[in-house]
């Protein structure tokens, strides 16, 4: 299994970041993941995350008919390993049944007992069209969530956001100043875009929140060929890259973070005490 780890940091939190080749066949993929984080687990993670849709990355014709809900076997499957190992799970994301026309595109944090702890549905869905290159349109299988998710922890107070959601630094600072420390983004990003924009987004959502940023992303491609980018990663809030996964395949990558460096880094460029209530504009 591949694993690397570019900074080893003081020994605060262990987590593993859980990246899947993602298929049309959702029986596979639990499977697949149920094995990779039941190793993550075994080689000492207290924390993993998985990729956005993690069970299931086929056709969206026709979304009810794959949406389900916290009973359904994705959610059973993970809750049954957090309670096991005792540890935390970001259960990347799956489509989630609501009464609506469209189901909800739904991260839920598993707490060590096997309890859902939080729940947040990705607030900004991805549509790109560029003709002869790419097509992707998530708002015909899924509608968007309407706020802002954060979670007190052991470990602190942490936030999710949703691949595309890395676009929009409102919902970060959101939650920056709501307390969070860190914020999980289980992604499906494309390598399309995830060229320019991947790392770099990351990155930038972790330096001016001052927070680590830890984005799982799928590898491979779906049924209509579109390829994704692969290459998850954690960002310290100095914007540093900790870890990083390969560009493809499955793979498990573990990493150590020291949560004091937030407080650290903080204190050090207090960025965040300073900002303005309002910011008035004059157009001239």
């Amino acid at each position: 299994m591949y694993k690397r780890c570019m900074k080893k940091t003081a020994r605060k939190l262990r987590i593993a970041l859980v990246q899947m080749d993602v298929g049309p066949d959702k029986t596979k993929n639990l499977r697949r993941a149920w094995l990779l984080v039941d190793q993550a687990a075994r080689e000492g993670a207290e924390v993993i995350c998985l990729p956005e849709l993690f069970s299931y990355m086929g056709s969206f014709r026709h979304p009810r008919f794959v949406a389900e809900d916290a009973r359904g076997p994705s959610l059973t499957t993970l809750r049954r390993l957090s309670e096991e190992h005792g540890v935390y799970i970001v259960a990347g994301s799956i489509l989630e049944r609501s009464p609506g026309r469209l189901p909800l595109n739904t991260c839920m944090l598993i707490g060590p007992d096997g309890g859902i702890v939080s729940r947040y549905s990705k607030m900004h869905l991805f549509d790109i069209r560029v003709p002869g290159r790419i097509r992707f349109e998530e708002s015909r299988s899924m509608r968007r969530g309407s706020h802002a998710s954060v979670a007190k922890t052991p470990f602190g107070v942490v936030g999710f956001a949703i691949c595309n959601d890395l676009r929009y630094p409102e919902l970060f600072r959101r939650m920056a100043l709501a307390g969070a420390r860190m914020v999980f983004v289980p992604s499906a990003f494309t390598k399309f875009t995830g060229r320019e924009h991947w790392i770099a987004l990351n990155r930038v959502r972790a330096f001016e929140n001052q927070m680590f940023v830890v984005a799982v992303n799928q590898s491979g491609r779906n049924v209509e060929g579109v390829r994704f980018f692969g290459s998850s990663l954690v960002a310290d809030p100095w914007g540093k890259l900790l870890c990083e996964g390969p560009p493809k395949g499955d793979a498990i990558i573990h990493c150590a973070l020291d949560l004091a460096r937030v407080d650290e880094i903080r204190k050090q460029l207090p960025a965040l005490r300073k900002i303005r209530k309002s910011y008035p504009l004059k157009s001239f």
